[in-house]
């Protein structure tokens, strides 16, 4: 009974140890995914969980396998972590590369635990038969892995959310290997029937290392992506900033053209509509008048803000979805000036470019887009709203993924994520009754640079 009890409790620690690294292998993707997926994947653990020691157990019991340490190793190593890597592989998609990479940080981690797990058991126990103690090294190494947990978790946690924005696919595509490689080398004079933790000490801190390295590497080389990707996009924006009030500014030097026009025909106009009223001819003046209103009206410069940066933006993008049929409303209330006003002005042009090229693929008679703009109590908030008939799936920041047919698409929510950074601001999507809307909510800054 008591052989058989030792059994059970060092099989059930040894599959509980595994634990940790599951829960290490999830995080990362966590924010990707939907209320479904998550109960799907927690579910699919409890299930791989107790099916493990169940079977793990009737093996043993049944004398099947040995009960003895290079059982345990080969478990550790290979067989305990494939359940459940199998899972996320077909739950967390499309992820390939990034779980095995995060498969392989996450195993550096725990093989340097473990050593220092079998390093402290062997400084503790009186013999030589390390197995014998199986349960006082399982303790120990859970004891180390929970008290990591602060330091490692903002790395899983972060690796993919922060850099969530930019496409990294054949970043992960290369740099995937590189752990995996490590861990198999390590795995490979891992196995026997001795503890060689003290043994190889030295190579296992190197082997850390090795792991710090390569998780540091990794993280360095996307902030060096981010920061690419933003300058490209920076250069992008300006040039469309430039295209923007290069447009405005043909639209009203065309304006000044018809305004020239009609100030040299006004007296020759004045004179015949005289003549007209005169005869007592009335129908012809009045179509006259109605000829001089239209003239006068297309010289009319229409304007939806106070503030110059903001109209101005606002002149060019509702000129463009008129011409493509699509009715757009505007409400502005903003200061004339304030220090956030180009990079805003900016947001505004991308969202609303974003905005129209969505409802292009809308049905004409289903078209819509709204834009509201307020100032109150030293803070701006900023709504663009347009008609969306399909799903519009979020990534982790909380904003419309990019679209990886298109190159050009995602430069308006980029933009978005920089202001935000810069300034302090807070941004919401949401989908509701047929309409999707970004809402950006500023604390107007006294002074800054407008440089996004």
């Amino acid at each position: 009974m008591e052989y058989y009890l030792n059994i059970a409790i060092s099989t059930s620690l040894l599959i509980v140890s595994l634990l940790p690294s599951v829960y290490l292998r999830y995080l990362p993707f966590r924010p990707v995914l939907d209320a479904r997926t998550r109960n799907h994947l927690l579910q699919g653990y409890a299930i791989i969980f107790f099916l493990e020691i169940t079977i793990s157990l009737a093996l043993f019991y049944g004398g099947i396998i040995p009960f003895n340490f290079p059982t345990f190793k080969i478990m550790w190593l290979f067989f305990g972590y494939t359940p459940y890597f199998i899972l996320n592989l077909i739950l967390i998609r499309p992820y390939v590369a990034q779980h095995f990479f995060i498969l392989g940080i996450q195993q550096i981690l725990a093989g340097t635990l473990s050593t220092f797990a079998v390093a402290i058991t062997l400084l503790i126990i009186d013999g030589d038969d390390f197995f014998r103690h199986f349960k006082l090294y399982s303790v120990i190494y859970l004891t180390l892995y929970l008290s990591v947990f602060p330091i490692v978790l903002p790395f899983f946690r972060q690796i993919f959310l922060r850099f969530a924005s930019i496409s990294t696919d054949r970043f992960w595509h290369y740099i995937s290997p590189l752990p995996l490689l490590i861990i198999f080398h390590e795995s490979y004079y891992s196995l026997g029937d001795k503890a060689l933790a003290i043994q190889y000490f030295l190579p296992r801190l190197a082997f850390f290392a090795s792991g710090i390295f390569i998780a540091l590497t990794a993280w360095r080389g996307l902030e060096y992506i981010l920061t690419q990707a933003a300058a490209t996009e920076r250069n992008l924006a300006l040039l469309r900033r430039m295209n923007a009030f290069g447009t405005y500014t043909r639209s009203m030097q065309d304006k000044q053209a018809r305004l020239a026009i009609v100030r040299h025909d006004l007296r020759h106009n004045v004179k015949m509509l005289a003549d007209l009223i005169s005869r007592g001819e009335d129908e012809a003046a009045m179509q006259l008048i109605s000829s001089l209103s239209y003239q006068i009206d297309a010289t009319r410069v229409e304007h939806f803000a106070e503030n110059p940066m903001i109209d101005a933006a606002l002149s060019v993008y509702v000129q463009q979805a008129r011409e493509k049929n699509i009715p757009i409303d505007v409400k502005i209330d903003l200061p004339n000036s304030f220090a956030a006003e180009i990079d805003l002005s900016l947001v505004l042009c991308n969202l609303l470019e974003n905005a129209i090229h969505a409802e292009e693929s809308e049905e004409e008679l289903l078209r819509g887009i709204r834009v509201r703009a307020r100032a109150p109590n030293g803070s701006i908030f900023l709504s663009i709203e347009n008609r969306c008939s399909h799903r519009v799936k979020l990534s982790a920041d909380g904003l419309p993924k990019r679209a990886q047919e298109s190159a050009e698409h995602g430069y308006g929510i980029r933009s978005v994520l920089l202001f935000a950074e810069k300034y302090d601001a807070e941004y919401y999507a949401k989908q509701k009754d047929g309409w999707f809307s970004i809402l950006i909510h500023l604390p107007i800054p006294e002074h800054t640079d407008n440089d996004l």
